[in-house]
């Protein structure tokens, strides 16, 4: 199994964004469609900068959404997701890639 890639970064570069301060910013540049906004308003940004010493290829970004996060990470070799339900009650993640069936994963 691949080890998280969160375990290799810690917390100190972490970056954050705000559905408070992503709202602000957004508001500044257009009106913003009632129905994006409910989603903005729960949705929380994390950003973890390259380490390319655990192999990635890019910066780890994780989102916070409906009290599931999502990891995402390209690597040298690979792209890196995770997904993370421990905040629910969930049993099943059901997932799909490039249009091929959706798969059941239990989540316990």
């Amino acid at each position: 199994m691949t080890p998280d890639p969160l375990d290799a970064l810690g917390d100190g570069g972490q970056h954050t964004l705000s559905a408070h301060q992503l709202l602000g910013a957004l508001a500044l540049i257009s009106d913003l469609d009632p129905v994006i906004a409910d989603v903005l308003r729960n949705l929380h940004l994390r950003v973890y900068p390259i380490n390319r010493d655990t192999g990635a290829a890019t910066d780890y970004i994780v989102l916070d959404l409906h009290g599931v996060s999502i990891g995402a990470l390209r690597r040298q070799h690979d792209f890196y997701l995770h997904a993370d339900t421990t905040e629910t009650n969930d049993r099943i993640i059901a997932f799909e890639v490039n249009g091929l069936g959706e798969h059941d994963h239990p989540t316990r």
